[in-house]
């Protein structure tokens, strides 16, 4: 992580092309959760995670 960090304009020279992943929540007042959306991210689509390019 030090390495990435340190080097973080080499990895991600712009910024606005950087994949976000994000979620929706929905609490009542008690903080009992109603609803709950996880985004899979971009590669959600992959059949096996770990191997995403395994189809090639």
């Amino acid at each position: 992580m030090v390495e990435v960090l340190s080097n973080w304009h080499t990895y991600v020279p712009n910024p606005a092309y950087l994949t976000q992943r994000g979620g929706t929540f929905l609490f009542d007042g008690d903080g009992k959760l109603l609803y709950e959306h996880r985004d899979p991210g971009i590669l959600g689509w992959a059949a096996n995670m770990s191997q995403p390019l395994s189809f090639l």
